[in-house]
C-alpha cells in the first residue's frame, strides 16, 4: 500500500473534527448510513455483525434450509475511492452545500512526493482515493458504498470495506441463483461506481448440516468462477460450513503460542514483573487471544472449549510457577481467574444485555434468536450455561 500518510497540523486535525461532527449530523438526519453497516460506528462491533451471520446460519440449520453467503474483498478500498463519484452521491443525498464545497476542496489538488534517504521524487498528484490517517475519510468511504445494491432474499453484511451477502434456501439451487443475481448487481454497481473487488481472494461458503454428493454449481463473478470454501475467515472469526469453529480454535491456539513465546520474558518464573503484572498481561493480552469473539464461538463442542482452556491452565501454571501436584482448580481459586466457560458466559450476558437499548433494528432483531426452536442453540445460549466447564 504506497497511499501516503497525510500530515496536518494542529488547527487541521481541529478543523476536520469539525467538519466530521457536522457531516455525521447530516448523515444520521438524512438516513444516509444503511443499517447494515457496522463499521466506524458508535455502538457498533465485529462481534454485532458476526452475530447476525451466526443467528441467520443457525436459523436455516434449525429450519434444514441451506445458507449461501459470499465474503466479498475489495481490493484497496480507501485508495481507489473515485472523488466526482463521492461528489455526486453528496448532491444527490442533499448534503449542505457548504460542506460539499469544503469536501472537495479537501479531496482535489492534493499532491505528494517519496523522500529515500536525502532524495526527493518529483510532485505527483493525488487522483483518487481519501487522505490516510484523516478522521474524515472512514465516514466519507461509508457513504460513498452506502448505495451498495439490495437484492431481494439477500442480507447484506458490513464492516467498513468487509463485505458479506447471504442467501438461504430450501434447496441449494435456489440459494445458488439467488446469490449470483446479487452478484451480478454488484458488479454492475462495483464497475459504475469504479469499485474493485479481488475474485480470488473472494470466498463462497454453502452453510448445511450434514453431508451431500451433489456438487455445487460455481457463481460467476466478474468474468470469473468463484469455488465454494469449507470455511472463511469474517471480521477475525474463521466460519467453517457446518459452524463447528473447530478451525477457529485451532488458528487462536497456534496465535496464543506464538504471544506466549513473546511474553515468556515477562511472565516466566524469571521475570522481574509481580504476580500482579503478569496476570494483568494474561488478562489484557492473552486471554483476549483465547476469548475473540466468544460470544459467537462459545457453543462450539465441548472438545474444542476444552482445548482453549488447557491453554489457559498452562499458562497459569507457567506464571505462578506452579509444581505439577497443585491442581489446577486450585490455581484459578488463588489468583481469582474465571474458566474460560465462566468468562464466556459473563461476556455473553454483558453483550446481549447491551443489545437491549441499541438504535439500530438490524441489532434488535437478533433478540429474536435468544429461544431456541430447533436442534442447534443460538449464540445466546451461552449466557445460560449452568455448568461451566471446570479445570481440570
Amino acid at each position: 500500500n504506497y497511499r501516503p500518510i497525510s500530515l496536518l497540523s494542529n488547527i487541521g486535525k481541529i478543523f476536520e473534527k469539525i467538519i466530521l461532527s457536522r457531516l455525521k449530523e447530516e448523515c444520521h438526519d438524512l438516513s444516509i448510513i444503511p443499517n447494515e453497516q457496522y463499521g466506524f460506528r458508535a455502538g457498533h462491533g465485529c462481534i454485532h455483525q458476526l452475530l447476525r451471520v451466526a443467528n441467520t446460519v443457525t436459523q436455516g440449520f434449525n429450519h434444514k434450509f441451506y445458507t449461501g453467503g459470499v465474503f466479498l474483498d475489495v481490493r484497496k478500498a480507501f485508495d481507489r475511492m473515485w472523488h466526482n463519484g463521492l461528489i455526486y452521491k453528496l448532491i444527490k443525498f442533499k448534503i449542505p452545500n457548504y460542506l460539499i464545497v469544503i469536501l472537495i476542496n479537501y479531496l482535489r489538488n492534493r499532491t505528494f512526493r517519496v523522500k529515500l534517504n536525502h532524495t526527493l521524487s518529483d510532485i505527483r498528484s493525488i487522483k483518487a482515493g481519501t487522505p490516510q490517517g484523516s478522521i474524515l475519510s472512514p465516514l466519507l468511504y461509508t457513504i460513498y458504498t452506502s448505495d451498495f445494491p439490495k437484492t431481494n432474499q439477500i442480507m447484506n453484511c458490513f464492516f467498513a470495506d468487509d463485505t458479506a451477502i447471504l442467501a438461504q434456501g430450501s434447496t441449494i439451487n435456489y440459494v445458488i441463483h439467488t446469490l449470483q443475481k446479487g452478484l451480478n448487481n454488484i458488479e454492475k454497481w462495483c464497475t459504475l461506481w469504479r469499485v474493485a473487488i479481488n475474485t480470488d481472494k473472494t470466498h463462497a461458503v454453502m452453510f448445511r448440516k450434514g453431508t451431500s454428493r451433489k456438487e455445487l454449481n460455481t457463481l460467476s463473478f466478474f468474468d470469473e468462477d468463484l469455488t465454494w470454501d469449507k470455511e472463511v475467515k469474517y471480521l477475525g472469526l474463521i466460519l467453517d460450513d457446518k459452524l463447528t469453529f473447530r478451525s477457529h480454535l485451532k488458528y487462536n491456539t497456534e496465535k496464543f503460542w506464538a504471544k506466549v513465546h513473546l511474553l515468556i520474558p515477562l511472565i516466566g518464573r524469571r521475570s522481574p514483573l509481580t504476580l500482579e503484572n503478569k496476570l494483568l498481561l494474561f488478562k489484557q493480552v492473552l486471554r483476549p487471544i483465547l476469548t475473540y469473539a466468544a460470544q459467537i464461538w462459545g457453543l462450539a463442542a465441548f472438545s474444542n472449549r476444552k482445548k482453549a482452556q488447557i491453554l489457559q491452565n498452562k499458562i497459569l501454571r507457567i506464571i505462578v510457577n506452579a509444581p505439577w501436584y497443585v491442581r489446577n482448580s486450585v490455581i484459578h481459586n488463588d489468583l481469582k481467574i474465571q474458566t474460560i466457560d465462566e468468562f464466556i458466559k459473563e461476556l455473553s450476558r454483558n453483550f446481549f444485555q447491551k443489545l437491549v437499548n441499541h438504535t439500530n433494528p438490524t441489532v434488535l432483531d437478533q433478540l429474536n434468536y435468544t429461544h431456541n426452536n430447533g436442534k442447534y442453540a443460538f449464540p445466546y445460549a451461552t449466557t445460560k450455561w449452568s455448568t461451566p466447564l471446570k479445570p481440570p
